[in-house]
């Protein structure tokens, strides 16, 4: 009868181990979707940006840019590097370089933490089956389950 309760105990504690970290599986699982959104706007955001710095940078244009209804540089005029970065920031305003960085990185730190939540049930769940049939068994030996 002893047996039958440590056992039934440890499958109690593994049940509610799971509960705990399925909620941090899906808390770290949001933060990553999340920020994966913000990231992926950066990114088409950095696209567009690198787009405006060459199109400065490009002495083959045919057409001038203009800047505010003013020229900012002639047509078949390539922008100096400070010309191309200030064209580029006015094209595409919410490209923040700093931002897209520390994305990066938290994309990565997220990533990480879903990830190891994910392995840790795996492995609870794997342990719980194993108590599952244990505590059967030991119950089972003691005749409460009429076996």
């Amino acid at each position: 009868m002893a047996n039958t309760a440590a056992q039934l105990g440890n499958l109690l504690m593994t049940n509610a181990d799971i509960n705990y970290y399925v909620q941090q599986q899906i808390y770290w699982n949001n933060k990553y979707e999340a920020n994966a959104a913000k990231l992926s706007k950066q990114v088409k955001a950095e696209e567009k940006w690198e787009a405006a710095y060459d199109s400065a940078a490009d002495c083959t244009r045919t057409s001038a840019l203009k800047m505010n209804g003013n020229t900012f540089l002639a047509k078949e005029t390539a922008g100096t590097a400070a010309q191309c970065e200030q064209w580029a920031d006015y094209k595409v305003a919410e490209y923040n370089e700093e931002l897209s960085l520390e994305l990066a990185d938290l994309d990565i730190e997220y990533d990480s933490m879903k990830t190891m939540y994910e392995t840790l049930l795996e492995k609870m769940r794997a342990d719980q089956e194993g108590e599952k049939q244990s505590t059967s068994t030991a119950a089972q030996d003691t005749l409460m389950l009429g076996g």
